[in-house]
Order: C-alpha cells, then sequence, then structure tokens
C-alpha cells in the first residue's frame, strides 16, 4: 500500500514541476519542454523503478545467516 501511495505522490511532484516547465517555456515563447522535459522524465521512470526494485536475494541470504546463537559460555 505505501508503494502505490509514494508512486501516485512521485507522479504528482512530476506533473506540478512539468507544468511549470512547461508554463515558463510558454511565456519565454518556445513550445516543447525541451531537454529538462526529458531529463524530468528520465528521473520519474528512475524513481518509480527504485521504488518497485525487489531486494536482492543474496542481501536477504546474508541477513538471515546473520543471525546465529553465540556462545556465552565462560
Amino acid at each position: 500500500m505505501t508503494k502505490i501511495l509514494v508512486t501516485i505522490g512521485a507522479i504528482l511532484v512530476f506533473l506540478l514541476i512539468f507544468g511549470v516547465l512547461i508554463a515558463s517555456q510558454k511565456s519565454s515563447g518556445n513550445s516543447n519542454p525541451g531537454i529538462f522535459g526529458i531529463i524530468l522524465f528520465g528521473g520519474l521512470i528512475a524513481g518509480i523503478r527504485a521504488i518497485w526494485k525487489k531486494p536482492d536475494s543474496l542481501i536477504e541470504k546474508k541477513k538471515e545467516d546473520d543471525n546465529f546463537k553465540l556462545d556465552k559460555t565462560i
């Protein structure tokens, strides 16, 4: 549930920033967002991939191997 909310938040932030970029480009006479729009879109894609990335099985295995009993006898 948290991943879905964070993804929706990332998309809303992207749309807000993209809208500001489009408005500033229109006021200067350009009709497209240019390279900054591509960078923003790439950042959105990378962010969504990072949010939904599954943990590596090796990291989980190391966490499981780290739980061993210590011998506390003297």
